[in-house]
């Protein structure tokens, strides 16, 4: 698997050269000096010295007497590009690293390399895209690339500017916020290491990385090359983002998501490439190709039908409360709102049941919940206005963590991202409702969320028949998404297309 980086530049506080004198695995460079981000540098020679180019902090450490190198230069790091260092190695630049060239201002270049550096095998790479630093590493293993196979990668990504690191066993590659370590058998002499700006790290308060090192999704290793997101949620009202992830931080856990979103914190609960564990078994071929986070459902919650459990007596806690007060409001009286379905409930209820003409079995099941609930002001109805601000708060966090992973991972939101049924509709996803349960309660749909990730990404609204068409296009109903914006299709195409591609998911 290819791990890739593009990081804008304005993104970045500080770059160095890290020369490793002492030969240390990358893993405990990284815990000395706690960059975001590392990758192996040039290639070295007998006596554990770079043999190409090579400038750091100021200090000349390798050049060519006889020819010019396509070279990463910087001095602070926001300013890095790829400029040519001059036979001799006068840059005026505070840091540089060259080594075997394979793309320069979009031209290929010759790329001069020994025997020793061919064949197939684990590389890495720098350089720009887009004017982004970009970075890319993948482990030595049968699936690796020779030089030439890894710049035509580089290329078909879009990159202007590439340049071959040192790789084999020396792949050394760490990204802090993907939670990716690749660590060579051998360490690297040089590498790169980078700090993000702190403040522009998300688009949002923060991600709190809190791994399931426990968990089997975790512990396996298994990664995947993500190909989309799926949302859901947890359906266990009032259970928050910490204690979620302490729940499934266990070596027995049997499901797991990359992050866990509430109102207050968005947690990182694995890394955003590792196999998850939330679309079901046989059925969630997702588990495979999808990033997932959980967004935490609120009390309230628990008064939706789809994840109302029946009470009766001996039951105890909030939902009972509310179904004392609903009696009390009705005039029946439980004895007490304790949260404790006690006799005194238990005969109120079965009196409230038999004038509603409904079966007087002293349990609020199904029937029970839905007749009580048509009361104005029902303390068992779920009132969206009672929850506005955690939702619009979960919400809010759901939306940027989405827009954070489309730019990592170049997803597209109008397509890439889903909910658990609409997983389940596609065939890679086991048969649950979630979101579709909650978000129509607050006048959201997942149209409505993928329009706001994309309006975070590009600043532009996307409209309800926009969406239409990307998801009929997606769907394989129309050729392409482009057709709308020269008026092939009407609103009543659209509606129809729309019925059809619900009649065939």
């Amino acid at each position: 698997m290819v791990h890739t980086c593009y990081l804008a530049r304005t993104h970045i506080q500080s770059m160095r050269i890290y020369i490793n004198e002492k030969k240390l695995p990358l893993s405990a460079i990284v815990e000395q000096e706690a960059p975001d981000l590392a990758i192996t540098g040039n290639f070295y020679g007998p006596g554990w010295v770079p043999v190409c180019p090579l400038k750091a902090d100021g200090r000349v450490l390798e050049y060519d007497p006889e020819y010019a190198y396509p070279a990463l230069c910087w001095d602070k790091g926001p300013d890095v590009g790829v400029e040519i260092v001059p036979k001799g190695g006068m840059s005026p630049q505070r840091h540089y690293i060259a080594n075997c060239a394979g793309i320069y201002a979009g031209q290929d270049q010759p790329m001069f390399y020994g025997a020793d550096v061919g064949g197939r095998r684990g590389r890495t790479g720098w350089g720009l895209r887009d004017g982004e630093l970009a970075l890319l590493a993948f482990p030595d293993g049968s699936d690796g690339m020779t030089p030439l196979e890894t710049r035509a990668y580089a290329k078909a990504q879009g990159w202007s500017d590439f340049i071959l690191g040192d790789g084999g066993r020396k792949v050394n590659f760490y990204d802090r916020e993907a939670g990716v370590l690749l660590e060579g058998k051998d360490p690297s002499q040089n590498l790169i290491l980078i700090w993000r700006k702190k403040e522009e790290e998300t688009p949002m308060d923060g991600i709190t990385q809190r791994m399931m090192t426990r968990n089997p999704c975790y512990t396996s290793e298994r990664t995947i090359a993500p190909k989309g997101i799926m949302v859901h949620s947890t359906a266990t009202p009032g259970v928050m983002a910490e204690t979620l992830a302490k729940v499934w931080d266990t070596p027995t856990a049997s499901a797991a998501v990359h992050a866990i979103v509430d109102d207050k914190v968005t947690l990182q609960t694995l890394p955003w490439t590792a196999r998850g564990g939330h679309a079901g078994g046989q059925a969630g071929t997702a588990n495979g190709t999808h990033i997932a986070f959980e967004i935490c459902e609120p009390q309230a919650c628990r008064l939706l039908p789809e994840e109302w459990v029946p009470l009766k007596r001996g039951s105890t806690g909030w939902a009972v409360e509310r179904l004392q007060r609903e009696l009390t409001a009705r005039g029946y009286d439980p004895k007490g709102i304790d949260g404790s379905f006690g006799p005194g409930c238990d005969a109120a209820l079965r009196a409230c049941q038999k004038d509603l003409g409904l079966a007087a079995d002293g349990s609020c099941g199904p029937a029970t919940l839905a007749a009580l609930a048509q009361r104005e002001g029902s303390f068992l109805a779920y009132d969206p206005g009672e929850v506005r601000e955690y939702f619009e708060a979960a919400w809010d966090r759901a939306v940027a963590l989405a827009a954070y992973l489309c730019r990592t991972f170049s997803l597209e939101p109008m397509t890439h991202i889903l909910d658990h049924r609409e997983g389940h509709a596609l065939g890679i996803a086991s048969n649950h409702a979630d979101v579709g349960h909650w978000f129509p309660r607050h006048g959201k749909s997942m149209d409505d969320f993928r329009a706001a990730v994309k309006e975070v990404l590009t600043g532009e609204r996307v409209s309800e028949l926009d969406a239409a068409v990307d998801r009929l296009s997606a769907a394989g109903l129309i050729d392409s998404p482009d057709y709308w914006k020269g008026g092939t299709y009407s609103a009543d195409n659209v509606k129809e297309l729309l019925i059809k591609w619900a009649a065939n998911i």
